[in-house]
């Protein structure tokens, strides 16, 4: 599942919020804050972002709990796009979904006091030694847990076992080095007519800044970590993929523009690209017939994988906190988690294992995502994470774009963030 971002800044959300709460959630709420009606049933609202891998996952859940629930009645609210901004704008009008999928934003909301403590909760009625411990310190604040995670998403290779074949090129393991990458990767970057346009790259994609040892920002929010050498050398080898290897297509290149992630799979343009955990079920099912596999992304400085995941939370305002949990533990259950476990990672590093146990078809090396779980590098669970992250993004495009070197690039991102979080403090103090 993509976790779907804000494209505008919490501040402007805010500020505008008043003038769009009434029309959005004419649009998006059907029930929102009823409660319970005369029949006696209770109404809950699930907000999860629409995305159509997953639709019916929590349909199917939600029947099943009202089965067993008949007294709950659940509106699923689907949101396409904009998921973040169009929840808190609900908030801020009152209306707040009394369950909330969350995701890489959580301390946004979190540090608004938007959610239900469940610490006790959790305490008491869940084994939180089977989970993965990272992830779960993702849904906690100041000591306190609200939701404990369904499923990891990360970054790993995908690649074209049948192109390595016909390369006589070794099958890349799960330790392999940067230096092992590079080398396939050329080995795999054909140029029939020598025109300098291969039509087979052996690399379309992205390395993992983490495995370099590069971070935009320090785990408590508070300081830039951009402007450093290891991210200077993510970025410069990025450039260097497609500039000085060539193994990698230029970021203007027509047929990454004009086809979509998996044609461009499928048509073998590429033996090797970056994928995530969601793009999984779409693979088993649009490259069906081809014979591929993943594996762990390169070492360069350490083993490094982006990560986030997913939890559903349970809203403070909630009128029925009793019901809302009841649904919020059958999210982390193990159903769930068996069909995480199909789709990716799940959270239940039991239920991983076993899955791991029994396991056949594509990819043959899903272990490579177990094996993972000790290398996973989320953004810092912070305050204004969507803010500083805009004001690197928008530094380190003009390096694709030449606008920029990656040094003048992540001078310019310390600056700005620095700039950022000083006129917070400020903020703050008055």
């Amino acid at each position: 599942m993509t976790s779907t971002e804000p494209t505008h800044t919490f501040q402007r959300i805010l500020r505008h919020a008043s003038h769009l709460a009434m029309l959005l959630l004419l649009l998006l709420c059907w029930g929102c804050g009823e409660g319970q009606e005369k029949d006696g049933k209770v109404r809950l609202v699930l907000s999860v972002p629409a995305d159509q891998k997953t639709r019916g996952m929590y349909r199917g859940m939600v029947e099943d709990f009202q089965k067993t629930h008949p007294n709950v009645e659940i509106q699923i609210l689907e949101i396409p796009g904009n998921y973040y901004s169009k929840v808190l704008v609900m908030i801020a009008g009152r209306n707040a979904p009394d369950l909330m999928w969350m995701g890489q934003s959580f301390a946004e909301f979190a540090s608004r006091g938007v959610f239900l403590d469940l610490t006790s909760r959790i305490k008491e009625g869940v084994s939180v030694e089977e989970f993965l411990p990272q992830a779960l310190s993702w849904y906690c604040l100041d000591g306190r847990q609200y939701g404990v995670p369904f499923g990891i998403d990360m970054n790993y290779i995908l690649y074209n076992r049948k192109l390595f074949d016909e390369a006589g090129v070794a099958y890349p393991t799960d330790d392999w080095t940067y230096d092992e990458f590079l080398e396939k990767a050329q080995a795999l970057t054909i140029d029939l007519d020598g025109d300098g346009s291969p039509e087979q790259y052996g690399f379309r994609g992205g390395l993992e800044k983490a495995s370099f040892g590069a971070a935009v920002i320090s785990a408590d929010g508070t300081k830039p970590l951009c402007n450093s050498p290891e991210m200077i050398r993510f970025l410069q080898t990025g450039l260097d993929l497609a500039e000085k290897w060539k193994v990698a297509p230029p970021p203007d290149d027509s047929d990454v523009e004009s086809l979509d992630t998996y044609a461009y799979f499928q048509q073998e343009k590429a033996a090797m690209m970056t994928m995530f955990t969601w793009n999984l079920p779409f693979l088993r099912s649009k490259c069906a017939d081809m014979n591929w596999d993943i594996v762990n992304m390169p070492t360069v400085e350490r083993r490094g994988h982006w990560a986030s995941s997913q939890a559903i939370l349970v809203s403070k305002d909630t009128k029925h906190p009793d019901e809302a949990w009841e649904l919020c533990k059958l999210f982390f259950g193990d159903g769930i988690q068996h069909i995480m476990a199909a789709r990716g990672l799940p959270s239940n590093l039991r239920v991983a294992r076993e899955h791991m146990a029994t396991y056949t078809g594509n990819p043959r090396n899903w272990r490579a995502l177990y094996k993972a779980r000790d290398s996973l590098h989320p953004t810092p669970r912070i305050p204004n994470l969507s803010e500083i992250m805009s004001l690197y993004y928008s530094a380190s495009s003009g390096v694709t774009a030449h606008r920029a070197t990656p040094a003048e690039a992540m001078d310019k991102a310390e600056k700005a963030i620095n700039f950022y979080l000083k006129r917070k403090r400020r903020n703050k103090r008055d």
